[in-house]
């Protein structure tokens, strides 16, 4: 616990870090026996800036996302990605006509593109690809039953947004007892300081937020050999 405190001591008042201490929060929890990559809400919609839902071009979280990935797809681990289901009808936006301004317009509704992922980690036949209507991956989808499945118990999450859908998914995994690790570079958000703010809450309750490089060299550690086993086979 004491490293996981340390590494916002500066971010977090001294006198609140004690809370969590005093509240012994912070333990990492670490992988388990299967992983698998959860990749929220990355598609054009969120990354390109031509859209209104994104804030800024972010190339370093692109590559981010991009290289762990690829890591994921070299170990033969199972990725699932998460997107916005078809949002063309009033009733399949529910509340969000109410909550966002530009919910009825061409872009948010009814452009394809919107929903499409960037090339460089666009989702192949084999990936999982979960079809939400609200922030959560899990909240009225199969994605449980999925991971379930195919035997994961520990989920890397990645994506967009920090504050929103990213820690809609980490809340939901932590409430169906899946381990959860955040690769904190490959999140982003349209606010800086609620990314910040999220990250910390959540490694504190929810999942351990980890730098990109520490989950890559966990997953190699753990997982590489099987890999390495199949491509011999």
């Amino acid at each position: 616990m004491a490293d996981k405190l340390e590494k916002w001591r500066g971010y977090v008042p001294d006198e609140e870090l004690e809370a969590y201490r005093k509240g012994a929060f912070g333990n990492r929890i670490g992988l388990g026996e299967r992983v698998a990559l959860l990749n929220i809400d990355t598609t054009h919609m969120f990354v390109d800036p031509q859209y209104s839902m994104c804030a800024r071009r972010d190339p370093a979280l692109e590559a981010a996302i991009a290289r762990i990935t690829s890591v994921f797809r070299a170990l033969d681990l199972p990725i699932y990605y998460s997107r916005r289901d078809d949002r063309a009808h009033p009733t399949r936006r529910g509340i969000w006509n109410l909550k966002l301004g530009n919910a009825h317009e061409f872009q948010y509704s009814k452009d394809p593109r919107a929903d499409e992922w960037p090339a460089e980690y666009a989702p192949r036949e084999q990936d999982r690809i979960v079809y939400k209507n609200k922030p959560s991956a899990f909240f009225g989808t199969p994605l449980e039953s999925f991971l379930r499945y195919d035997g994961v118990d520990s989920l890397v999450i990645i994506g967009v947004s920090t504050s929103g859908c990213v820690r809609g998914a980490v809340t939901d995994a932590f409430s169906h007892n899946f381990r959860v690790i955040v690769a904190e570079e490959a999140c982003g958000d349209r606010s800086p300081s609620a990314h910040k703010a999220n990250l910390f809450d959540m490694d504190m309750k929810f999942a351990d937020v980890e730098s990109i490089d520490y989950v890559i060299a966990e997953v190699e550690r753990r997982f590489g050999g099987s890999a390495k086993a199949r491509a011999v086979a």
